[in-house]
């Protein structure tokens, strides 16, 4: 399994509620430009997980102007506040061989580290439109591994 984990694009300060957040016109930009990063690197989705939040959705939308993905769900369980450990059993129930998770910090950078290193304060920082690519046989805690890593606005491989 292939799962890119994104963090959403830059997103105002202020809204009614951390949920109705929306995307800058910067954030929308460096969807976007993450969307033509993955179609450059001849990637395509099984399917995309997305955040309920405003600007999770948005940031998918953007990235799904140039990426093919065959499905798009929503989960309640990708948060911020959401707990990596939970999600990574409901990763492992995936038939998904290509997958592509748009969330939010902390959620994202805890996600990458409990599942490369195996432990959640070891995730990569992750700013606003970052990628990251993991791979695994099994998802399992620490059993994945760390492919690459690209932060906006170039999205040039870190790792």
């Amino acid at each position: 399994m292939n799962i890119v984990i994104m963090r959403h694009g830059q997103a105002e300060a202020y809204a009614s509620s951390d949920e109705a957040r929306r995307l800058t016109s910067r954030g929308e930009a460096d969807a976007l430009a993450a969307g033509k990063t993955l179609t450059e690197l001849g990637l395509s989705f099984d399917a995309v997980w997305v955040s309920p939040y405003q600007r999770a959705q948005q940031t998918a939308d953007q990235v799904l102007r140039s990426v093919e993905a065959r499905e798009r769900e929503t989960y309640s369980t990708i948060t911020p506040e959401s707990s990596p450990a939970q999600f990574i059993t409901q990763l492992g129930q995936s038939d998904y061989q290509q997958l592509l998770i748009v969330s939010h910090n902390p959620f994202v950078s805890s996600l990458i580290g409990l599942m490369s290193e195996g432990a959640e304060r070891y995730g990569p920082p992750m700013s606003p439109a970052s990628m990251a690519c993991l791979s695994a046989e099994d998802v399992l805690v620490g059993c994945c591994e760390l492919e690459w890593l690209r932060h906006g606005p170039l999205f040039e491989k870190v790792k």
